[in-house]
């Protein structure tokens, strides 16, 4: 039986050929001018072994980790774009050390401007927090080039990625996927929804749940002659004071490089938008928030493209959720990305790399494969830092919030594993909870409070 958004009912079994008229008519865009180095526009259907909705980090590691494990699917892996790269993105931006590592597993090494920062600094309701490295504690890119760039290297390993090819429609059957888009229909044996936060892969076969989605406004400000702390002392910093206003998460002011030319993209993340700290009875807009955390930025004026701040959803994990159904996987954005701070480059890298083993069992006759891969999602390394990440969000953004910081500040070693912890410094982050305060004994008494 075909389960789906608009099947046919009562339908049995599934073959490519014969369940293309099961799908909606999609009226295709006229075919356009392809840039130097873009696909071609497809056929009217077309057979792959992978298709992978979305082409951002989730969709584009989980191809590029497959074609490491498996070369011979060159040609054989089917991403769809909705949009053509370069495409703006409304994100900060940060890499931390864990996705570096993920990108040298992968043989890459970063090729786009970057920014690395080696300090940073965290504004609370009990004072600030500030802490320095040698080596960069975030690298700060823009997602345009980022995205674009890892793009380009999946095609030169054997992606075939077709852009401007947004998913309209679902069907899962017994023996393979359908996706219409619009580009045509592509038929493929697994599915990877990695189509963000507003996945369609996600509503068709899983569900929406809204209630797990928070919101992220960003602005980017050219510096021009004027100083910059940021850029002068390779600082980001964090302003947390809007928990106490009513607003569970964080305003951010990251330096990055646009067009060579120095910028600061600062921002603000609210992982409840719909709800308060502490059941206050009301909050400020994300806009107003920001301004009233960098006050000296004087967040005015409108963008030269009209248009000061952008805001997008962010969707975070939620234990309570599927990530497999079928011969169909999430990934990135449309699984869920850390619910505290908001980060999601790291988690599409981990989502991409299960994703790729599942694949490959899968291929290989493992049915049992998607269901390992959604039991990885809950309770394997990844699963448990999320986890534990949304539980810390419900301290440290809840009504007992201060009192939680409190705590926080009484032990910097604390904090300076915790940080490691976060930025996968060494894999630190897939020790249980037990390894990781071994650890920090361990780094007590050899004199080593924190890796440098």
């Amino acid at each position: 039986m075909v389960v789906g958004v608009r099947a046919s009912a009562g339908e049995r079994g599934f073959a490519c050929e014969s369940g293309l008229n099961r799908l909606p008519r999609v009226r295709q865009r006229p075919v356009e001018a392809q840039a130097p180095g873009h696909s071609e526009l497809p056929p009217a259907s077309r057979r792959c072994k992978v298709l992978i909705a979305g082409a951002g980090p989730a969709g584009i590691a989980t191809a590029l980790y497959l074609l490491h494990l498996r070369p011979e699917l060159s040609g054989e892996i089917v991403a769809l774009e909705k949009r053509r790269h370069p495409r703006a993105k409304v994100c900060a931006g940060g890499l931390i050390p864990r996705t570096l590592q993920s990108l040298a597993e992968l043989g890459l090494e970063l090729g786009v401007p970057s920014v690395a920062v080696v300090r940073g600094r965290a504004m609370t309701e009990i004072g600030a927090f500030e802490h320095v490295r040698e080596q960069a504690l975030c690298t700060i890119v823009r997602r345009d080039e980022f995205d674009h760039w890892l793009a380009d290297a999946a095609k030169a390993r054997g992606l075939r990625l077709y852009e401007n090819a947004a998913v309209q429609h679902v069907a899962l059957g017994q023996r393979g996927v359908s996706v219409a888009s619009d580009r045509g229909v592509f038929c493929a044996d697994v599915l990877v929804g990695a189509d963000g936060s507003s996945s369609k892969v996600r509503g068709a076969l899983f569900g929406a749940m809204k209630s797990a989605v928070g919101r992220a406004l960003t602005a980017d400000l050219p510096l021009g002659a004027r100083f910059s702390e940021e850029f002068a002392s390779r600082l980001y910093r964090f302003d947390f004071r809007c928990v106490g206003w009513g607003i569970k998460g964080y305003a951010w002011s990251f330096p990055c490089l646009i067009g060579g030319q120095p910028h600061l993209n600062v921002g603000v993340y609210d992982q409840t938008p719909h709800a308060t700290v502490g059941g206050k009875a009301a909050k400020p807009r994300l806009d107003e928030a920001l301004r009233r955390s960098f006050p000296e930025l004087k967040l005015d004026g409108p963008a030269p493209d009209g248009r000061l701040f952008k805001g997008a959803p962010i969707r975070w994990h939620d234990a309570a959720a599927r990530f497999a159904h079928g011969r169909v996987l999430l990934a990135g954005d449309a699984a869920g990305v850390d619910p505290m701070m908001g980060e999601g480059i790291s988690i599409a890298f981990e989502h991409g790399k299960l994703a790729a083993l599942a694949i490959a069992r899968l291929l290989d006759g493992d049915e049992r494969a998607p269901a390992d891969y959604d039991r990885a999602l809950h309770v394997g390394p990844i699963g448990r830092k999320l986890n534990r990440l949304a539980s810390a969000a419900r301290h440290f953004y809840g009504s007992r919030h201060r009192f939680f910081l409190r705590v926080m500040a009484a032990s910097r070693p604390a904090r300076e594993i915790g940080l490691d912890w976060y930025n996968g410094v060494g894999r630190l982050d897939e020790l249980r909870t037990g390894g990781v305060v071994i650890e920090w004994l361990r780094r007590l008494l050899l004199g080593e409070p924190y890796a440098r």
